[in-house]
C-alpha cells in the first residue's frame, strides 16, 4: 500500500454500485463483529451487529432523560444507506423518518444524518419539509465515491443544495490511507490527506512520516472552500470533521484549517481505535484554535462497557474539557441501540462518574448547537433561546 494507485475505471462503476447497494440496504441484514477496545462500533469497521441486543423495537418506550431535552446528535447513522460487498459497512437499523419520531418522543432538538459515502443534505431537506419542528442537518463523506482525491467541488456542490442543510464535511473515513492499514478490507485505492516528501504519508507504516509530512494540495483547497463557503438559502458555515485519519494527519488538517479560517472543527471520535488519540493528544489538538471540539461516541455508556473503556472516555472528555467536547451516538447499525437510547445511556454513565447536569448540557446540547451555528439552548426554559442574538432555530 505504499503507492497510490490510479483507479480511473472505478469512477464510472461507483454510481452503479451505489445504486445496487442502496437497494440492498432497504431489505437485507448483516451479521459480523467489530470491536473498539471491547465495544462493537462504527469506528473500527462499522460491520458489526451493533452495540447491544438483537431485538430492539421502535415500540420500546422512548428514553426520558433530562440530558436529551434539547439534545442534538451530531453523528447518527441511518437509512437510506448502502449495504453490500463493496464496502461491507453494516446495514442500518433505522431510517430518518423513524429516527425523527423517536428523537421527538425523547425530547431531542435534532440530529445530523451521517453518511460515509454520500452527501445527505438532500435527505435533510426532505425530512425538514415533513418535520420543520426539528433541527435536521446533513453532511458529506470524502471517500472513493467522490473520487480518488479529496474533492473540493463535491463540497461546493453540497453547500449549494437547496435549503443549505448540508453542514459537516467529513474527511476520508473508510477509504483513508490510515484505514487501509488498520482494516481488513483492501480497496483498490485510497483517499489520502497528506504526503511525505512526495510519497505516501504511511509508506513506512506503522511509522509516520519522519518530518511530519504535509497536506496534499487538494486538501488545502478543500479546507479553503470549507472556510469560505456559505450554504444556500440558510447562509450557514461549513464544518470540518477530521474523519478516520491518524493523529499526525488530524493535527496537520486542524492546523491548516485554523490558518485559513475554518469556523468550526470536529475531531472525529478520537478515542475509537481507527483514530486512537491519547488524552494528551486530544488536549493538544483542541487547543490549536478557538472552535475545535472533540467528539466522544456513546459506546462507553453501554451497560456491558468495560470499566477501563468508561475510564478512558471520562479521562478523554476531561482532557479536552467539557467546553470543547460533545457526545454523539454513532449508532444506527443493525441491532445497535437507537440513537436517543444510546445517548441516554452515555449520560447515565457520565453522571455516575461525577459529571454535573450543566456539564451534560454542554456535551449534549450547547456545544452541538454552537458548532451548527443555531440558537443556543437555554436550560432555564428547556428550549432554544435567542437571548444572545442568535438566529431562531431553523433559520441558519
Amino acid at each position: 500500500m505504499g503507492k497510490r494507485i490510479s483507479t480511473s475505471p472505478l469512477r464510472g462503476v461507483i454510481p452503479c454500485l451505489s445504486a445496487v447497494a442502496l437497494a440492498l440496504a432497504l431489505g437485507l441484514g448483516q451479521s459480523g463483529s467489530a470491536e473498539q477496545r471491547g465495544e462493537p462500533g462504527e469506528g473500527n469497521r462499522g460491520q458489526g451487529p451493533g452495540r447491544g441486543r438483537a431485538n430492539y423495537s421502535l415500540n420500546d418506550p422512548a428514553p426520558n432523560d433530562p440530558a436529551l431535552k434539547g439534545a442534538i446528535d451530531m453523528h447518527a447513522h441511518q437509512d437510506p444507506d448502502s449495504f453490500g460487498p463493496s464496502y461491507g459497512q453494516a446495514a442500518r437499523s433505522i431510517d430518518a423518518l423513524d429516527l425523527y419520531t423517536r428523537a421527538k418522543a425523547s425530547g431531542m432538538r435534532g440530529f445530523i444524518i451521517k453518511g460515509h459515502l454520500d452527501q445527505t443534505a438532500g435527505l435533510a431537506y426532505y425530512v425538514r419539509k415533513l418535520h420543520p419542528d426539528m433541527e435536521i442537518f446533513g453532511g458529506m463523506g470524502s471517500n472513493l465515491t467522490t473520487g480518488t482525491k479529496v474533492n473540493p467541488w463535491a463540497i461546493t456542490h453540497m453547500a449549494e443544495i437547496k435549503g443549505g442543510w448540508g453542514r459537516i464535511v467529513w474527511m476520508p473515513s473508510w477509504d483513508s490511507e490510515n484505514s487501509i492499514h488498520r482494516l481488513p478490507r483492501r480497496p483498490p485505492a485510497y483517499v489520502a490527506v497528506a504526503q511525505c516528501k512526495g510519497l505516501p504519508f504511511w509508506i513506512n507504516y506503522p511509522k509516520p512520516c519522519p518530518d511530519g509530512g504535509e497536506l496534499l494540495p487538494e486538501v488545502k483547497e478543500a479546507l479553503e472552500v470549507i472556510a469560505k463557503a456559505k450554504t444556500r438559502d440558510s447562509n450557514g458555515d461549513l464544518i470540518l470533521a477530521t474523519g478516520h485519519n491518524s493523529p499526525p494527519e488530524v493535527k496537520l488538517m486542524v492546523k491548516e484549517a485554523v490558518r485559513v479560517g475554518v469556523k468550526h472543527i470536529i475531531i472525529t471520535h478520537p478515542l475509537l481505535d481507527i483514530v486512537d488519540m491519547t488524552a494528551a493528544e486530544i488536549k493538544e489538538t483542541v487547543a490549536m484554535g478557538p472552535e475545535i471540539y472533540a467528539e466522544f461516541t456513546s459506546g462507553f455508556g453501554n451497560p456491558n462497557a468495560r470499566p477501563e473503556v468508561v475510564k478512558r472516555y471520562v479521562e478523554g472528555i476531561r482532557a479536552a474539557g467539557v467546553e470543547r467536547s460533545f457526545v454523539s451516538s454513532d449508532t444506527g447499525q443493525l441491532n445497535s441501540n437507537w440513537q436517543p437510547d444510546a445517548l441516554a445511556n452515555a449520560a447515565k454513565a457520565l453522571r455516575a462518574n461525577g459529571f454535573t447536569e450543566r456539564e451534560l448540557d454542554l456535551l449534549f446540547k450547547i456545544n452541538p448547537a454552537k458548532i451548527l451555528g443555531i440558537a443556543p439552548f437555554d436550560r432555564a426554559q428547556g428550549a432554544p433561546s435567542n437571548s444572545r442574538g442568535a438566529p431562531p432555530a431553523g433559520t441558519q
